[in-house]
């Protein structure tokens, strides 16, 4: 296995910020991250629904922009004939689909706290109230300009997903939106 070594090592300081009262946002980096992005052919979407299925014990299909967590995995339906697999991969016939390693394309942010929703939403043009945007609902948006995909993991948890050559840059801006709300970064 490679070694992963994260876009935003370098700004990624453990401890709380600005001080260590009142703490309102939480930060962890996911290091071993494991994705699997899934196509299907257009005639063969049942056939991967199936597929994940069996492969994975999912208990229904997924809906468009929904997920489903499996222990320390997930399944994420990010397109009509596209899936995300965090955590694990499948095998992936030929005549069903296509499927792409993502792994080292994307860093993957934890934000969670009693102002995570807040803090995102001074950047995604997202409604991310909890009727709005359940738990394990996915969204694709932008910040900056910047195509960023985002998971509801628990009612004020997020999983954020930048394109690396990119991370730092928003790694930095969000620790700046941070600050106002005092955050804590962990190691995961």
């Amino acid at each position: 296995m490679l070694n992963r070594n994260s876009a935003i090592k370098e700004k990624y300081s453990i401890g709380k910020y600005p001080t260590e009262d009142n703490i309102k946002i939480i930060f962890s980096v996911n290091h071993n991250l494991t994705i699997q992005q899934i196509a299907a052919w257009p005639d063969e979407i049942s056939n991967i629904e199936k597929l994940l299925s069996d492969q994975l014990g999912l208990q229904q299909n997924i809906d468009f922009n929904r997920g489903e967590i499996l222990n320390n995995n997930s399944v994420w339906r990010m397109e009509p004939s596209k899936w995300w697999l965090l955590g694990t991969s499948i095998e992936v016939p030929e005549n069903l689909g296509t499927s792409l390693e993502l792994s080292h394309a994307f860093t993957s942010i934890s934000i969670e706290g009693k102002k995570s929703d807040i803090l995102l939403n001074r950047h995604l043009p997202l409604d991310l109230r909890l009727d709005n945007f359940p738990i394990n609902s996915s969204a694709s948006s932008a910040i900056h300009h910047v195509s960023v995909k985002l998971f509801r993991i628990k009612e004020k948890e997020f999983r954020l997903f930048i394109p690396r050559g990119f991370a730092l840059s928003i790694w930095e801006i969000l620790l700046e939106t941070a600050s106002q709300f005092g955050y804590e970064i962990k190691d995961n």
